[in-house]
């Protein structure tokens, strides 16, 4: 039995090789408008899904390549009320920063089971098509030998809005893809 899970294994890696490196070699995109308030290109190997539930107003995945792309909007007040009403039992958020901080704070802290253990890089603030954005890579270890989580996430101070753009890998998708990724979040436009 340890042979042939060995040998699966092995196959299992090598198409995900294989599909990470057609992922890498294929540039086109499919451009997603939501209700004519906003669009951004999702890369055409992510195909469309529903299974993260009904947050999120776009969802994209690619279970061979173990890729999540998700869009979340909320109105900007409403996030405000949430802020003040957790000021107090999130103590993070209480520290001065722009309501994108806050957002960034409150969503990694929804992400990753422990933020403590989670590595930030690249915290950067930036604008992306005329909007305020911060955008963050992150990298969680979960266990001492395996499964570790990597994001890639932006956050996006629209007029009336504010956005989430969340892509998530369980494995070293999101970071040999990272590129693309970046593009596709700075093609978001609110209209």
């Amino acid at each position: 039995m340890g042979i042939i899970r060995l040998v699966t294994g092995a196959i299992v890696e090598t198409n995900k090789s294989i599909k990470q490196n057609r992922a890498q070699n294929d540039d086109s995109v499919q451009t997603v408008v939501v209700q004519n308030r906003f669009s951004i290109d999702v890369p055409s190997f992510l195909e469309p899904t529903t299974r993260f539930g009904e947050d999120a107003s776009i969802q994209y995945w690619s279970r061979a390549l173990d890729v999540s792309f998700q869009v979340i909007d909320e109105p900007k007040q409403e996030f405000v009320n949430v802020i003040e009403d957790l000021k107090n039992e999130l103590p993070d958020l209480k520290k001065g920063g722009t309501i994108l901080d806050k957002m960034a704070t409150m969503a990694l802290i929804n992400l990753f089971d422990d933020i403590d253990k989670v590595e930030i890089g690249n915290y950067q603030r930036t604008v992306i098509n005329g909007l305020n954005a911060i955008m963050i890579n992150a990298f969680q270890k979960r266990s001492f030998f395996k499964d570790a989580l990597y994001g890639s996430l932006a956050f996006i101070e629209g007029k009336n809005t504010l956005y989430q753009i969340i892509i998530l890998s369980g494995g070293t998708s999101i970071q040999k893809l990272a590129d693309k990724l970046e593009q596709s979040i700075c093609s978001f436009r609110e209209f």
